[in-house]
């Protein structure tokens, strides 16, 4: 039986709990997806205002359990989860939707956001941070395409990951002041974060945000994981993310 290893710092599981210390700060604010509690008659309304919702279980990574809605008209709505995809008229959707569901999880809903697309797929970003000592620092950033037909970026379900200079250049075509906007923002955003949610949680070393450009080039922060995997870094054609994550990793643990 496979045993998962205790980190010797606080982790905290719940999304909504992490969403609500976010959300109080009013710099963060704007940042934020509008997210709720899942309850059929809240589903509709937010379908109706944002024509599109991702509903996911408030603990559990890796992009289980999740589903995405998108409001098409004439009443019907797209339902995608990770291996199914159907259409349905709008009010046979919260049947099927709590089919889905595991009845020892609650679930949230989360305003859906058209994200930026790379060759046609869309991307999000993770951006990892750590605080070996006094100060948080980011010590790793890359974008995360979505395999093709996925509704999540996960790396572990078939998501790819590249160097974030990459996806800025190519849904900038190459314009460097708006690059460099978005690497400004992107920095002032997580530092602020981290500062955030440790005010709240003492005990914090590492944190895993997963954030989004949408196509309007806004920035998006989906969730924060007190627990990150960073192996998507290994991934990248340039391995020193990832060598320096893993050298602090081991420095705190």
């Amino acid at each position: 039986m496979r045993t998962t290893r205790k980190l010797p710092y606080q982790q905290v599981a719940s999304k909504s709990l992490k969403t609500a210390v976010l959300y109080a700060n009013e710099r963060l604010r704007p940042y934020l997806p509008e997210t709720d509690w899942y309850q059929k008659d809240r589903l509709y309304r937010m379908l109706e205002h944002h024509g599109s919702v991702f509903i996911k279980p408030d603990k559990g990574g890796g992009g289980a359990g999740a589903i995405r809605l998108t409001k098409l008209g004439g009443g019907i709505v797209k339902c995608e989860t990770l291996y199914e995809r159907k259409k349905l008229p709008i009010r046979q959707i919260s049947t099927w939707i709590e089919r889905k569901f595991r009845p020892d999880k609650k679930y949230i809903m989360q305003q859906g956001i058209e994200l930026a697309r790379i060759e046609g797929r869309p991307f999000d970003l993770r951006i990892n941070l750590q605080k070996p000592h006094k100060y948080w620092e980011i010590t790793g950033v890359c974008a995360k395409v979505a395999a093709p037909g996925k509704i999540v970026t996960n790396h572990c379900k078939g998501g790819m990951p590249i160097e974030l200079h990459t996806a800025l250049q190519k849904i900038t075509d190459g314009n460097l002041t708006e690059m460099k906007n978005l690497h400004k923002e992107l920095h002032y955003l997580s530092i602020e974060i981290a500062k955030t949610l440790n005010a709240r949680f003492k005990g914090l070393k590492e944190l895993g945000i997963d954030a989004g450009i949408d196509s309007d080039l806004k920035i998006w922060v989906f969730e924060v994981n007190t627990r990150p995997d960073f192996k998507m870094f290994r991934d990248l054609k340039d391995r020193s993310q990832y060598r320096r994550i893993k050298k602090i990793h081991s420095l705190i643990v």
